[in-house]
């Protein structure tokens, strides 16, 4: 804090010391080292063996997983037993297994297998019975478990042959809109923000951006100009800090399919490289991720972060209805993103900024659902929706944990809580007397046993984080941020349970703990396979009671969805939309978009559609 000048009560420092941490797996042996080198003075400075812990899975493993699981005689049996001769239309898709109850100290995948008629054809369309269980280090199937039959005469289902495509090409030119007008998004004069090296300026925002192979994008040091020219911080770090995908189906093997995304597998190794047009549209920057293969060596991702800007519609607009004179300025938000895809999933992971100083997290779920098999004369329910003949959807949660490290105004801030509530005062009371009275009632966080909140829709409960050293002129309260989320549901898996206890970061929407910089992951540093009785992450640094009001404190926000899926979500679903806003309150002396020029038809090149039959829109008398 006192390199960025944030801290000014110590003297700032003349250099910071650059410091790789490294996780090496020594194979087959599976002993795990943590070591730290220092880039400054090139040198080793720490090395640590550690025991009874499983690192994130690389991407290379999983491939490396999937190439020897196809040549495996268990795995080629059983595929032979559904009908499957030819090893080359099957394909495997490596999951992480959760926590196995009996299995210890190996290093296990489970194996969701599938088959396809083509090579570019849609597995999902025809899922196998069979989970292989397999030990990354020493390259073998330890264990085949086949799923069995529910109210059903079959001991084993046929595998439903019919194709279910999305790609243009199978679906054939002729079948695609013809219908669909172009629509060009252009900057004649160029884009709004300017980057030098990882630093960002656009519309009084600053910020810093980095990516590394497990949370993927990070912003840090997010700062904003003030109207007076006073700059202002904001949040030291941002991050997507670990998510959870547990899954309904309460028999084997579909009871370990409880993805840790983040942890279990690294939202950097999962990043796409983005396609102009595509995935970004309009005058697009991009930046390559450095990340490290299996080996240690430099592995590029190009144009994994897509940055850009977008019209958002209006951001404010009054007109005057006794002279007709309206004044309005559209919204514009800066969009930094990259897209991850975990097997079927494909995630669209978006931080947005905005000209009034809000920011948002949003996170669009799209890809694939994850499909299981059923028998002719199966049913899906209640744990699944059958999206297509024998092809079970079932049901799941995508569960967000947003680590938020702020600084509002200064290093030390503090949450609150506030409820809205009907007034107490019965209608006809002096205070209430035509019964419309309700107002907030707000209480401060003073613990890590008090910071431990869950969403009330019927409270209309929001969050702020406040400095309380500053209080607004005006509102006379401490200027913040307030935290909201239309999208907060419970984790539904049970406490006790393997899913609940492993990812009970997520049994509550708001943490609070004081800063530390060695607890960056909700769910613990090695997620993966971990011990549920362990507790690791949010629930192991609150055992102890500790201080969080007016400290340097870190608020951890889940978010999510529960996703009980369509038909219309197959054979490629629709994005499902979730995520988080910050909104100043009471921060700033009004409104700090109102330097917005008005837009006007020619600064946005906006025109008069044809107003005949073919038109939707247009000048049209009613």
């Amino acid at each position: 804090m006192a390199y960025l000048g944030w801290n000014t009560s110590v003297p700032k420092p003349t250099h910071i010391e650059r410091e790789a941490f490294v996780v090496l797996i020594d194979r087959p042996s599976g002993l795990v080292h943590e070591i730290v080198i220092s880039l400054t003075q090139s040198k080793i400075t720490s090395w640590k063996q550690l025991k009874g812990v499983q690192p994130t899975l690389h991407v290379g493993e999983m491939l490396e997983a999937e190439e020897h699981l196809l040549k495996d005689e268990r795995v080629i049996a059983e595929c032979a037993k559904l009908g499957i001769t030819d090893m080359k239309s099957v394909f495997i898709d490596p999951w992480g297994v959760g926590y196995h109850e009996s299995i210890k100290g190996k290093r296990l995948m489970q194996a969701l297998v599938y088959m396809r008629t083509s090579p570019d054809d849609n597995q999902y369309a025809h899922p196998l019975d069979f989970n292989p269980l397999y030990d990354v280090n020493e390259k073998k199937v330890v264990e085949i478990i086949v799923a069995k039959r529910r109210n059903s005469k079959f001991e084993r289902p046929t595998i439903p042959l019919a194709n279910h495509h999305f790609l243009p090409e199978h679906l054939g030119e002729e079948n695609l809109r013809k219908d669909l007008k172009p629509i060009q998004i252009i900057q004649p004069e160029g884009v709004s923000f300017t980057i030098r090296g990882q630093q960002l300026d656009w519309q009084k925002w600053n910020m810093h951006l980095s990516f590394n192979y497990r949370e993927g994008l990070v912003i840090n040091n997010v700062n904003y100009k003030d109207m007076d020219g006073t700059i202002r911080p904001l949040f030291y770090r941002i991050s997507l800090a670990e998510m959870v995908v547990p899954y309904a189906n309460p028999h084997k093997p579909y009871n370990h399919k409880m993805a840790f995304d983040v942890g279990e597998y690294g939202l950097g190794n999962l990043t796409n490289s983005l396609e102009l047009g595509c995935d970004c549209v309009g005058s697009i920057y991009y930046m390559d991720a450095v990340l490290a293969d299996m080996k240690g060596e430099p592995w590029v991702i190009p144009k994994a972060i897509c940055i850009h800007e977008e019209d958002t519609g209006l951001l404010f607009k009054h007109t005057d209805y006794r002279t007709g004179k309206a004044h309005s300025a559209r919204s514009r938000r800066l969009v930094i993103s990259h897209i991850v895809t975990a097997a079927n999933y494909d995630y669209g992971l978006y931080y947005y900024f905005y000209q009034d100083g809000t920011f948002q997290y949003e996170v669009k779920a799209t890809g694939e659902l994850n499909t299981s098999v059923l028998a002719v004369d199966e049913d899906a329910a209640p744990y699944g929706t059958m999206v297509a003949p024998q092809i079970d959807a079932q049901h799941h949660q995508h569960l967000f944990s947003m680590r938020i490290d702020p600084m509002i105004d200064g290093q030390f801030n503090s949450v609150a809580e506030t409820d809205v509530f009907a007034s107490e005062f019965p209608v006809g009371h002096p205070n209430n007397r035509i019964g419309n009275a309700f107002s907030p009632k707000t209480k401060i966080f003073n613990n890590t046993e008090e910071a431990q909140s869950e969403a009330d829709l019927g409270k209309h409960r929001t969050w702020k984080i406040i400095n309380e050293s500053k209080i607004h002129p005006y509102a006379k309260s401490p200027v913040g941020f307030k935290i909201t989320s239309p999208s907060t549901p419970p984790l539904l898996a049970k406490p006790g349970s393997i899913a609940y206890e492993r990812a009970k970061f997520a049994s509550k929407t708001v943490w609070v703990t004081p800063y530390d910089p060695d607890q960056l992951f909700p769910g613990g540093y090695y997620c993966y396979q971990s011990e549920p009785s362990d507790n690791l992450g949010l629930p192991q640094w609150t055992k102890q009671v500790k201080d969080v009001r007016n400290k340097d404190i870190v608020v951890w926000f889940t978010f999510g969805i529960t996703h009980i899926p369509r038909v219309e979500d197959f054979p490629i679903m629709p994005v499902e939309m979730c995520g988080l806003t910050m909104k100043p309150a009471n921060f700033f002396l009004g409104n700090p978009g109102i330097d917005i020029p008005a837009s006007s038809k020619h600064s946005t090149k906006s025109a008069y559609a044809p107003a005949d039959a073919k038109s939707c829109c247009g000048k049209t008398n009613l």
